[in-house]
């Protein structure tokens, strides 16, 4: 009698697939808000969740991140949004993005076959960003973003790759706005370890999801506030299934809705929450959700300087460590 074994992956988690570390949020306030801002045209933009976006940040803003994390991980930010004025117009603009993400594990514990330490490495992995975006109307306004990713698995292994994301803004009024992206188009890696093992060595390619998101963002009356609302489809890749007879691939997708809120206590003052991968499809529902907590506060030094610092804290699902995030916000006119 023959008896089929079949390997399968387990129904994906979101945090399972290439990428993962771009896919955490960018800097305090968007984290704290549960990720939720890829329509929020109201307060400080970052074009890095929608290309689009740049074209409402009229300050010039640099935002410096780092993130606390457990397991001697780190997660680190730098980004630029601004709108500008295209030569010879009048009416209408453009914005541009630039950032960088920053991520990896270090001092892991190496060893050979016979469990002798043969030294501590490190990996990396780093997304580079350029964002541009065009105002076609008061109402809308469309972008696109470039992203370079390069990222080392060991010692000679690495890797890189082009992405593309596509955004759009539609202002329906002056307190609300929708957004769309469709991201990380064409997005993976390529690992070739025949420097390492030579003939033995193999190449092995792993895509990203693609994500689809559809948002909302609402300016509450008297400038109380803001709140966010967004659907993420998640596009995975092919998971392989191995039996005693045949090979054969599926697909299993997230469906996650993200929610957020900034509350204005005084004009310098800004409580924010939300909660992150609300996933109606994943076996476990609370398994992915991630909640979080922040505050801002800023101070103008002059009609043209002003400097904000951002604080985020994050529940890590499987993790009984915060995911902490400060962030310095520097806006020039």
């Amino acid at each position: 009698m023959l008896t089929a074994v079949t390997f399968q992956n387990a129904d994906a988690q979101l945090g399972s697939y290439a990428g993962a570390f771009s896919r955490l949020g960018f800097g305090a306030r968007g984290m704290s808000m549960g990720n939720s801002v890829s329509s929020d045209i109201f307060g400080d933009v970052s074009g890095i969740y929608n290309p689009a976006l740049a074209t409402f940040q009229e300050d010039g803003k640099l935002d410096i991140g780092y993130t606390f994390l457990s397991l001697d991980r780190k997660l680190n930010f730098v980004g630029f949004t601004k709108k500008f004025k295209l030569p010879n117009q009048d009416e209408g603009g453009a914005g541009i993005t630039l950032a960088w993400i920053n991520a990896g594990v270090s001092d892991i514990d190496g060893r050979d076959n016979d469990t002798r330490q043969i030294g501590e490495f490190s990996t990396f992995e780093n997304q580079f960003y350029l964002g541009t975006s065009f105002i076609l109307s008061d109402q809308l306004s469309l972008g696109v973003g470039f992203k370079l990713y390069y990222a080392k698995l060991f010692e000679e292994i690495t890797t890189s790759s082009f992405a593309i994301d596509l955004g759009g803004i539609y202002k329906a009024n002056k307190n609300l706005a929708i957004g769309i992206t469709f991201k990380d188009l064409g997005a993976k890696y390529k690992w070739q370890t025949t420097s390492i093992y030579g003939a033995n060595g193999n190449s092995t390619e792993d895509k990203f999801p693609k994500m689809l998101e559809i948002s909302g963002t609402y300016l509450l009356p008297k400038n109380y506030g803001i709140v966010s609302l967004g659907f993420v489809q998640y596009f995975n890749p092919e998971n392989e299934i191995f039996t005693a007879t045949e090979t054969s691939s599926e697909s299993s997708n997230n469906s996650v809705i993200r929610f957020g809120i900034e509350s204005n206590i005084i004009s310098q003052v800004r409580l924010r929450a939300g909660l992150d991968r609300i996933d109606f499809t994943a076996d476990d529902f609370a398994g992915n959700l991630k909640p979080s907590l922040g505050f801002g506060l800023d101070k103008s030094f002059s009609n043209s300087i002003n400097l904000g610092v951002d604080y985020s804290v994050q529940l890590e699902p499987f993790s009984n460590d915060l995911i902490q995030n400060i962030g310095i916000v520097f806006k020039f006119k």
